[in-house]
């Protein structure tokens, strides 16, 4: 009887020992089998509740780290086309106000239209002015992102310092 009690209680322990041991090292797909109703049997299903656990929250973390990088991709592409528009618009603007100066050259009596192009020019400057302020408002909000994103990445790292920390009391 106390042969069966001990080993019992030996192949309990080393359970538990192996599956202390897959879990520290980062093997948490392995479920922990738990049928007794003893002190053993709660610990394994104890071991078992942490490890469903701990898969559940790495899991969680990976998403939304997942979610963060795919609008961060979103946000750089974004301004990636706002930035090529508006040098479009920069372009044509150029343009637009090199022909109004060989206009305003060339003939002298339609200065008025000249003046009128002027100010279509000026207007076009300070859409462009304004555009720009958007891209460097866009650019910190991707600076914010990556901040996030880092601390995100630092929780990680954090969580996976404690699910593969070694165990000591072996």
């Amino acid at each position: 009887m106390t042969l069966v009690l001990l080993r019992h209680l030996r192949s309990g322990f080393q359970l538990a020992d192996e599956t202390a041991t897959a879990i520290a090292a980062g093997n948490l797909s392995q479920v922990v089998p738990h049928t007794g109703t003893d002190e053993i049997g709660h610990l394994l299903g104890q071991m078992e509740s942490m490890r469903s656990n701990l898969n559940h929250v790495i899991g969680q973390v990976r998403h939304g780290s997942d979610a963060i990088a795919s609008a961060a991709s979103e946000v750089a592409n974004g301004t990636l086309d706002l930035s090529n528009r508006t040098e479009q618009q920069a372009s044509s603007l150029e343009q637009t106000a090199s022909a109004s100066e060989e206009l305003t050259g060339t003939v002298q009596q339609n200065a008025d239209n000249a003046s009128q192009a002027n100010q279509l020019a000026m207007s076009a400057s300070t859409l462009a002015t304004r555009g720009g302020a958007v891209v460097s408002q866009v650019v910190r909000t991707m600076e914010t992102i990556n901040t996030s994103s880092r601390k995100i990445s630092d929780i990680i790292s954090v969580i996976d310092g404690i699910a593969f920390r070694p165990t000591s009391w072996r």
